[in-house]
């Protein structure tokens, strides 16, 4: 119960940072796992550790071994990683996601989160996004925690995209330094799009 009050209160901190937005800006800038984001004004650090997500290293060395990942597997995969699917940047970011016509129809689409599972299938069909494989990361924060994209103050994930080959191997990552603007979601697309076309 703690666990969810407590991502609960940050949600409310990042709505309130987001609502006076309404053109997102689209960063080109890229930090490391493990470094630190800002929410406003505010910099917050992420989980540190000794392995953490980066190019060339498989996405399923930070994943849960109890995790579904057929959509993973055998695809080039785009994937977003974003804070909570239910704040304004965040559905932003899975809209384009989901909805753009310019993602080859080989390349698997995948979200991770740190909302419940049911939250996930609740969004997915309300904003009708079923094309998105989601992963939970609420339970535990494996991910984020291995990863090094976990917010140490407020227990979110900190936003990114991430191109993966048909190995799980990363080829290609872009962890945003400010919560509130969108990755270059284009740049990883015309990127993806060409790792599949080598394939």
């Amino acid at each position: 119960m703690k666990k969810i009050s407590f991502i609960f209160c940050a949600l409310l901190v990042i709505n309130f940072v987001q609502a006076n937005k309404k053109n997102y800006s689209i960063s080109s800038n890229n930090i490391k796992a493990g470094t630190e984001v800002l929410i406003g004004k505010k910099k917050i650090k992420l989980h540190t550790g000794n392995d953490l997500i980066a190019v060339g290293k498989s996405i399923f060395t930070f994943l849960d071994k109890k995790t579904k990942f057929p959509k993973l597997k055998n695809k080039v995969t785009l994937i977003n990683v974003v804070p909570s699917i239910d704040t304004p940047v965040c559905e932003e970011q899975s809209h384009i996601l989901g909805e753009s016509k310019n993602i080859n129809q080989e390349i698997s689409r995948v979200t991770i989160s740190r909302d419940l599972p049911m939250a996930q299938r609740r969004f997915a069909k309300e904003a009708k996004l079923e094309n998105i494989h989601y992963i939970s990361d609420f339970n535990d924060a494996e991910f984020g925690k291995k990863s090094g994209l976990l917010m140490s103050d407020n227990g979110l994930l900190a936003r990114a995209v991430i191109v993966t080959d048909e190995k799980g191997i990363i080829r290609y990552m872009q962890i945003v330094p400010k919560v509130s603007e969108l990755p270059d979601m284009k740049k990883a697309i015309n990127f993806a799009n060409n790792l599949a076309t080598q394939k």
